[in-house]
């Protein structure tokens, strides 16, 4: 191998290994079981994902660093920013999941009428008397 062949390489392998850690979240995702029960149901899942997209995410960042001394213009320095671009992608939707999260979508106090006093539907019982 050429000492100019070598940096080539070394994106080649980590643009795998990004390929394997991102597509492989959702395999894990996918094939983890959920423990508990209720509210807690999947969390172990979820956290199995977000394992996987850190290790996707560091990833993606070494395939950027270390495709910029390729000359510019070729295919596999492009290529080397798709995971970058993947990851910025992801955290813009993450972050426009938050902040559509936290609108107030409920009418405020002000605008709703004062609710209407209901009667009851029966009368209250008598109290017990010792006799």
């Amino acid at each position: 191998m050429t000492q100019s062949n070598q940096p080539r390489r070394i994106v080649q392998i980590f643009l795998l290994f990004w390929a394997v850690a991102f597509f492989g979240s959702f395999v894990a995702f996918y094939l983890t079981p959920a423990k508990d029960f209720g509210l807690a149901a999947g969390w172990n899942k979820v956290g199995v994902f977000m394992g996987w997209q850190a290790a996707a995410a560091l990833l993606a960042l070494l395939c950027a660093i270390l495709s910029r001394p390729l000359q510019r213009g070729t295919g596999l320095r492009r290529a080397g920013l798709v995971p970058l671009a993947v990851l910025a992608a992801m955290g813009l939707a993450l972050a426009a999941l938050i902040w559509w999260s936290g609108l107030d979508r409920t009418p405020s106090d002000a605008a709703a009428p004062p609710p209407k006093p209901t009667a009851p539907v029966a009368e209250p019982a008598a109290p017990a008397t010792d006799g």
